[in-house]
């Protein structure tokens, strides 16, 4: 069986290319049972194990098992591990890799591959909010496929916003701006993409400080009882999803409105694979607030996972993603 460790991941998975297989993989299609999620014993908050599976027709496909303990932020650990485990079409484990990294990668790549259809071509201003262990990528991701020229940072803890601010300077290879936020309410008014990456049980993104034509990406916020977007937000925007079938049985920030009247399931515009197959045109007036609310999707990890594969296959190495 092949192991491949973060480290390889890493070095082996070059973002445009990522974005482009889940470009393909959305477009083709795959066998995706909606996650099972098990509570796991222990810990002063909910702790979770997810069962995530994914395959093509031939039976070929990844399950991956991802650990949420939120505990961890404050032992100075990720709260969030993964493993995936590669099945060839006759049922046998044929590898095993690093899922923490991927997802980290992939999460990344899915909010770019909507952005691609959902943001204004000449959006120059990108705002991270989150310092999580995400951040850097979600602002690698988003660089790749918009001419970027500055990027803020924001969190509540100014040490790890400046961490998270040197992360992302080591992960562009061209000379981007990249500040720690000083002000949320001013980075939002002047943004034309903001990222939200954070695990708040309350909103974070007020709706009244988004400008016109803003592409907002959700990529917290993954249950029921978690929000990063105001009503307010919610209300004045054009929502999209990765999947109908996930963010539709987890997404707080869509579910919550929903069940308290503000908006009605049918302001849920499209998912990914809509998009891609051009049943959906995405973005339509440059004045639209647009939302991509994701969950995270099994088949993001089955073209994630093939791709590294593949890239070990034809022997790359060191082929770090670059910000175009």
């Amino acid at each position: 069986m092949l192991v491949v460790d973060a480290e390889r991941i890493f070095s082996v998975v070059r973002m445009p290319a990522l974005i482009e297989a889940l470009r393909a993989a959305f477009a083709r299609g795959c066998d995706a049972p909606l996650r099972q999620i098990i509570t796991v014993p222990g810990g002063d908050r909910e702790r979770l194990l997810l069962s995530m599976p994914a395959f093509d027709a031939d039976g070929s496909g990844v399950t991956k098992l991802v650990t949420i303990f939120p505990d961890n932020a404050g032992r100075e650990m990720p709260t969030v591990h993964a493993a995936i485990v590669v099945f060839s079409a006759f049922g046998a484990p044929i590898a095993l890799l690093d899922g923490t990294s991927l997802t980290r990668l992939r999460t990344a790549a899915a909010s770019a591959l909507a952005s691609t259809y959902l943001s204004r071509a000449d959006s120059s201003r990108l705002v991270i909010v989150g310092t999580g262990s995400l951040a850097p990528y979600m602002a690698q991701a988003h660089c790749s496929v918009r001419p970027i020229q500055r990027v803020e940072i924001w969190g509540r803890n100014e040490e790890r916003a400046q961490a998270t601010t040197q992360a992302v300077k080591q992960l562009l290879d061209r000379k981007v701006e990249v500040i720690v936020s000083t002000s949320l309410q001013r980075s939002l008014q002047e943004a034309d993409i903001v990222s939200c990456a954070t695990n708040s049980t309350t909103p974070v993104l007020p709706g009244d400080w988004v400008q016109s034509g803003t592409f907002v990406d959700l990529v917290g916020a993954y249950s029921h009882d978690m929000r990063e977007s105001d009503d307010a937000l919610v209300s004045r925007a054009r929502i999209f999803v990765d999947t109908f079938e996930g963010a539709m049985a987890e997404a707080g920030d869509i579910l919550d409105p929903i069940a308290r009247g503000v908006i009605t399931r049918d302001r849920v515009e499209a998912q990914l694979a809509d998009l891609v197959n051009g049943r959906h045109p995405g973005r339509q007036s440059p004045e639209d607030i647009l939302l991509f609310k994701s969950v995270g999707a099994a088949i993001e990890d089955l073209a994630a996972a093939r791709l590294v594969i593949d890239s070990i296959n034809a022997g790359l190495t060191d082929t770090r993603s670059t910000c175009r």
